[in-house]
Order: C-alpha cells, then sequence, then structure tokens
C-alpha cells in the first residue's frame, strides 16, 4: 500500500503497518513500537522523537529520510538502504540484555548525522 502525506502522531493510524508498505512525504512524530518487523520504504519522511525497542529492519529502503531525536534499542537494521538521510541527535543504543544495534549488509549513501550516539562506526 503506498501512502502520501500520512501525519502519525504517538501510533501509526488503523490498518497501517510497518510491513511492505511505501511511506511517501509522512511524518512520524512520538511514534513508538517494540518487537516490529519494517519492511516498508520511506521517501522524504521525517521521523521525530520516536522510539523503536527491538524493532527488526529487513531490507527497509530509507530515501532523503530525517531522523531527529529517534531512540533505536536493541534494533537490528539487515540489508537496509539509506540514501541521503540525515541523523540529528539520535541514539543506538543497547537493549536491556546488553544487545546493541546491528547493521549487517546495509548500505548508506551520501548520509550524514550530528549528535548521534551509536552510529560512530558505521558510516
Amino acid at each position: 500500500m503506498q501512502i502520501d502525506s500520512g501525519d502519525f502522531r504517538a501510533a501509526l493510524g488503523q490498518g497501517v503497518n510497518w510491513d511492505e508498505n511505501v511511506f511517501r512525504y509522512c511524518t512520524f512524530m512520538q511514534v513508538t513500537d517494540e518487537g516490529v518487523h519494517v519492511t516498508s520504504e520511506f521517501i522524504d519522511c521525517q521521523f521525530e522523537e520516536c522510539g523503536w525497542y527491538w524493532g527488526l529492519f529487513n531490507l527497509a529502503t530509507f530515501v532523503g529520510v530525517k531522523f531527529k531525536g529517534c531512540t533505536f534499542r536493541g534494533c537490528s537494521f539487515s540489508d537496509c538502504r539509506f540514501v541521503e538521510c540525515e541523523f540529528d541527535a539520535c541514539d543506538f543504543t543497547p537493549d536491556n540484555l546488553g544487545g546493541g544495534c546491528s547493521f549487517e549488509g546495509s548500505r548508506w549513501y551520501a548520509c550524514h548525522q550530528k549528535n548521534c550516539r551509536g552510529l560512530e562506526d558505521v558510516f
């Protein structure tokens, strides 16, 4: 399903999930989720103050996406693509069992970060 210009605050809307959708020009504000499987594409979206715990981002694509003040705890980003993305004051931290975020097979193209923790050695 393609979702254009959606405005999601605190949660995804009814009938909307993270699996195999295309989100274009969407805003996600203070959305939190735990143990979700994310396989969607995100184009020119914004994530602000969002948080994921044990999120499995598999083959997800992020193009022109801005992340601001987001927290990723123990998340896995397997074979994801990040193109021209910006990360501002985001934390990629371990989960409560000490497992950190992983980026196996992910690729980064023309991305920028500032004031982030946990991305120092990634790109």
